[in-house]
C-alpha cells in the first residue's frame, strides 16, 4: 500500500515491530502491512503521546493509497 501526505508538514508515524517513519512532505511512500498490524499517528508532536491511526484489517489492498494527512485530520475532528 502507499502512504501519501499531501501537506506541508512531515508526519511522525510508529509502527510497532516494522519502523517509526516521518512521511515528508508532498510524499508518498509504499510499505507492505499485516493485517492487524496497527499505526499510531502522534498528534501534540513526536514527544507527546502516540494514538492509534488505523489498524490495517482484509479491506486493505496491495494498491490502497491511504492519504495519511487526511486521515489525521479526521482523527482530530472526532476528538475535539
Amino acid at each position: 500500500m502507499t502512504f501519501h501526505n499531501g501537506s506541508l508538514k512531515s508526519i511522525p508515524l510508529n509502527i510497532p515491530g516494522i519502523m517509526n517513519p516521518n512521511l515528508s512532505p508532498i510524499s508518498d511512500s509504499g510499505i507492505e502491512l499485516e493485517p492487524e498490524q496497527k499505526v499510531f499517528y502522534f498528534p501534540n508532536g513526536k514527544k507527546g503521546k502516540k494514538e492509534l491511526l488505523f489498524e490495517v484489517d482484509n479491506t486493505f489492498r496491495k494498491d490502497t493509497i491511504l492519504q495519511i494527512d487526511e486521515m489525521i485530520k479526521q482523527k482530530k475532528k472526532v476528538s475535539e
